[in-house]
C-alpha cells in the first residue's frame, strides 16, 4: 500500500447539481478535495512528470466531467469521478482515491456545507474488454445514467463512427471523450491534451492512430435520462 499522496485541495468547480427543481436550472459551486495514493519516489529521482500525476490535468479532469455530467446526487459524482480518475491515472496504487465533495449550497441558513466522501480502489471497478476491429473498448463503470469507458485505438487503426447506434437514434444522448495516451488525428487534427469533445445524439467521431503505440480516449455517454427542462445538449 503507498504512503505517498498527491492531494488537490478546495477545487472549485460550478456545475449543475442536486435534485430539487430550481436545481436543474442553475449551475452551482462544489468544493472538491482529491488525494491520489502513488509511489512518488521514480518522480522524485528522475523529475520527469510522467512518472507521477500531474495534478494540473487532473483538476481539468474532474471540472470537465462535473460540468458536463449534470449529476443529481453527490454519490452519483463521487463514484464516476473516482472510476474516471483510477482508469485514466494507471499508476494509481494502494488507497487508490479519496474524493471528498462539498455542496455549500446544500442547507442554505441551516449549515455551511453537504459532503460525501469516498474512497475507492482499483478493484472496485472491474473492467471488461470489448474487441473491436480498430482495438478494444474498455468499460470502466455502467451507472444508471452513464456508461465510462476507454477507447483503445490500435497501430495505425481507425475509428470512423464508435458509439452505441442507439446512442445516435437518441437526440438527448450527450457524449464528452478526452485524449489519455498515444498520438491521435481526430477530423484530420492533432488531438491532444484536454480538448474535450462533446457529441451529442446522430454526431459520429473518427480517429487515426498516428503514433507507434496503441492510444487510447477516455468516454463518458449519457443515454435514457429522464428529460429536465434546462438540458442542452
Amino acid at each position: 500500500m503507498a504512503s505517498d499522496v498527491i492531494r488537490i485541495r478546495d477545487l472549485g468547480v460550478e456545475c449543475t447539481i442536486g435534485i430539487n427543481p430550481d436545481e436543474r436550472d442553475r449551475v452551482q459551486p462544489l468544493v472538491v478535495q482529491v488525494e491520489l495514493a502513488m509511489d512518488l519516489a521514480v518522480a522524485g529521482r528522475s523529475a520527469a512528470i510522467a512518472d507521477t500525476c500531474n495534478y494540473d490535468r487532473v483538476a481539468d479532469e474532474v471540472a470537465a466531467l462535473l460540468r458536463f455530467r449534470r449529476y443529481r446526487l453527490l454519490e452519483s459524482a463521487a463514484e464516476e469521478l473516482s472510476a474516471m480518475l483510477l482508469a485514466v491515472h494507471p499508476g494509481l496504487v494502494g488507497r487508490g482515491v479519496r474524493l471528498r465533495l462539498d455542496k455549500p449550497e446544500a442547507l442554505r441558513g441551516r449549515a455551511a456545507a453537504a459532503s460525501v466522501q469516498v474512497r475507492r480502489r482499483p478493484d472496485d471497478f472491474p473492467r471488461y474488454h470489448g474487441p473491436s476491429r480498430f482495438g478494444a473498448v474498455e468499460v470502466v463503470l455502467e451507472t444508471a445514467e452513464a456508461k465510462l469507458y476507454l477507447l483503445h485505438v490500435g497501430l495505425g487503426a481507425t475509428i470512423t463512427a464508435h458509439h452505441d447506434p442507439q446512442a445516435h437514434r437518441d437526440s438527448r444522448a450527450r457524449g464528452i471523450e478526452w485524449h489519455v495516451r498515444g498520438e491521435l488525428l481526430r477530423g484530420g487534427t492533432r488531438f491532444v491534451g484536454l480538448a474535450s469533445m462533446l457529441w451529442s445524439g446522430g454526431e459520429a467521431n473518427d480517429y487515426v492512430n498516428t503514433g507507434a503505440a496503441v492510444a487510447t480516449v477516455f468516454c463518458c455517454d449519457v443515454l435514457n435520462v429522464p428529460e429536465d427542462r434546462s438540458e442542452r445538449p
